[in-house]
């Protein structure tokens, strides 16, 4: 998995979660409870890979000139 996906897909599972969130609020339903803690865990999850995933850097290599 890539950084930019674990980071785009952490933004997307938290809008579902807060959205999960306010919904649970507002009506009380266990449903969304239950997706909010769901989507906690899974947002959670791709932040831990997007900050593990090591950054890409440029690999030195020689160049041979010719004459």
């Amino acid at each position: 998995m890539d950084r930019s996906i674990a980071l785009r897909a952490f933004c997307i599972f938290t809008i579902v979660t807060t959205l999960a969130a306010i919904t649970g609020l507002a009506s009380h339903v266990e449903l969304a409870e239950v997706l909010f803690l769901i989507g906690g865990s899974l947002s959670a999850l791709m932040l831990f890979f997007a900050l593990a995933t090591p950054a890409h850097s440029p690999v030195p290599v020689r160049v041979r000139r010719r004459r």
